[in-house]
């Protein structure tokens, strides 16, 4: 995606991020204390092309909501629910659709409440046609906002903690390093050069500090380079 960003008083800039689909597992949501920025999803999606009200009751609804009591668990509040629709389904269905209620409503009123914008349409994905085309583009906008949201949040509490840290002295040297260098690398995976370089300059700080204090014959943990 090309996005502009902007994050604690930066000025706007366009930056390339890169997404990859992975999976869902439960073991690769954050864990209480993880202060890292790269190990975990930071957008989470739930796909469906149900279009059947009966089997949303039965099986549907109770597979959605083990999602996103697990998303909930582990904090992470950056999700969005896609559905897919095509009229061959609907046709195939159409006995079991309720007429005053789509499956859209019914998971909007049971999981988005007022975010109404976290569930998607996604029409005809098949076909060649302007509504399938509009469909595929409003989606990919969606999903840009959202990754770019959420990235920009946990890049956002990243920071929010290496400053803490800075301010806390006693913590180890080798923490504060890995932090500093994977803000760095990220700030490096998005084309933002100069920035990574401010990185880097913290940490050659850091690691010149370690040795003149070592050298001074003081104590401290040795940075893992």
């Amino acid at each position: 995606f090309e996005v502009s960003a902007e994050t604690y008083g930066r000025a706007p800039k366009m930056i390339h991020l890169e997404a990859n689909f992975v999976q869902f597992k439960e073991e690769l949501l954050p864990k209480d204390g993880n202060k890292a920025l790269l190990t975990f999803p930071f957008l989470h999606i739930y796909w469906t092309d149900c279009c059947d009200t009966e089997a949303y009751k039965s099986s549907v609804k109770e597979d959605m909501l083990r999602w996103h009591n697990s998303l909930k668990t582990h904090g992470s509040a950056d999700w969005v629910i896609i559905v897919v629709e095509s009229n061959d389904t609907k046709k195939k269905n159409k006995t079991n659709i309720l007429p005053r209620s789509s499956i859209v409503d019914k998971i909007r009123s049971d999981f988005c409440n007022k975010q109404n914008d976290r569930c998607v349409v996604l029409s005809d994905p098949l076909k060649d046609s302007s509504r399938s085309q509009e469909s595929w583009n409003s989606l990919l906008l969606k999903l840009r906002t959202l990754l770019l949201m959420s990235f920009t949040k946990n890049l956002g509490r990243f920071e929010d903690d290496m400053r803490t840290l800075r301010e806390k002295r006693t913590q180890p040297a080798q923490k504060r390093g890995v932090m500093w260098e994977e803000l760095a690398f990220v700030f490096e995976m998005l084309q933002q050069f100069e920035d990574a370089l401010v990185q880097y300059d913290e940490l050659d700080a850091l690691f010149t500090q370690y040795v003149l204090n070592f050298g001074a014959g003081g104590t401290s943990t040795q940075p893992d380079c």
